[in-house]
């Protein structure tokens, strides 16, 4: 079994055994307004869950989410808080921005307790989930998630994620063990760009980041219904498009059927069956956390696609990542 493999195992084993304790003592101490900033896998998953649960608790005020690279145009003096998340802990971006702010406001969340960020910051977190070994971030992500979505729930007095999340675990090893469809492999190998579109929560970003690192592919992201006003000009025959979410955008069935007739690309919709879907994915889909659900549907996909493509699952050819050999 690949370190990829594992950790993804391992994952969903932290949803299956989580307590929140210790989360909470982390997180009950970090004071709004507060500031978070990552980079990478550490940032579109972890942040696009909390953005949206933020945005319907009305928390615009008490936190805010930034690449840690676009902290130059940031002001300590409006945060109480800096939450910095870095798996190893060494990340340039995340150190550069760490120095903006004191010590004693700068909470950090990594795998490394030894590393730079940790012994600069007044609070951490070391992850649980433990160090990651392969070049593609998996448990981590989880991980950092639960805390987030778990940070913007306390400063909403609201009920933090705990228990409940064993329910979360069986739909995610329910998602990994599902057998991709061979047609579906043999059109993402032929594809020249996959893209995924509709809603996201931070996982259109994601998969399409995974893309690149697992499966060689050049892979974009485009939010909502965008997808349909400008980019199907560069759209090629053989593309292969992902609606995620799409029980949100039935309205737009009849310009999706267009966009596969005009491009011939090939479409796969998820969360809701449409006519225009080439092959119907079998995911298991828990409410409130289907983000999740997608992301472990896809590492399935992607590691079928890696092995049958000979790719290694745990070191990239060109990628420079903190703490990961290549």
């Amino acid at each position: 079994m690949t370190n990829l493999e594992s950790e993804i195992i391992s994952g969903i084993k932290f949803l299956e055994n989580f307590s929140s304790e210790e989360m909470l003592s982390f997180i009950s101490k970090i004071q709004a307004p507060v500031l978070v900033g990552a980079m990478g896998s550490s940032f579109y998953m972890p942040s696009g869950r909390a953005v949206s649960l933020s945005d319907e608790l009305n928390l615009d005020k008490k936190v805010r989410f930034i690449f840690a690279s676009e902290g130059y145009t940031i002001d300590p003096k409006n945060f109480k808080s800096l939450l910095l998340i870095s798996n190893s802990g060494e990340t340039r971006e995340i150190q550069n921005l760490a120095k903006k702010f004191q010590p004693q406001d700068v909470f950090a969340v990594t795998s490394n307790a030894n590393s730079t960020l940790a012994r600069y910051a007044g609070n951490k977190y070391i992850l649980r989930s433990g160090k990651e070994k392969a070049v593609a971030a998996t448990k981590s992500i989880i991980e950092q998630s639960i805390l987030c979505e778990n940070l913007v729930r306390y400063l909403a007095d609201q009920p933090i994620l705990d228990e409940e999340l064993k329910d979360l675990s069986d739909a995610m090893r329910s998602n990994v063990r599902k057998m991709p469809p061979g047609k579906l492999q043999v059109l993402i190998a032929g594809a020249r760009t996959i893209y995924f579109a509709g809603g996201s929560c931070g996982v259109g970003e994601e998969l399409a980041l995974k893309f690149c690192e697992l499966g060689k592919k050049k892979a974009r992201f485009i939010p909502g219904t965008q997808i349909l006003h400008g980019p199907e000009e560069v759209i090629e025959r053989g593309d292969v498009i992902f609606l995620l979410f799409a029980d949100k955008y039935k309205e737009y069935f009849d310009r999706f059927a267009l966009l596969k007739e005009k491009t011939g690309a090939y479409i796969f919709s998820i969360g809701e069956k449409a006519p225009f879907s080439d092959i119907d994915l079998p995911i298991d889909l828990l409410k409130n956390y289907k983000p999740y659900c997608i992301l472990a549907y896809f590492w399935n996909i992607l590691t079928a696609f890696a092995k049958t493509k000979g790719f290694s699952l745990d070191k990239g050819d060109k990628i420079s990542k903190v703490g990961v050999s290549i």
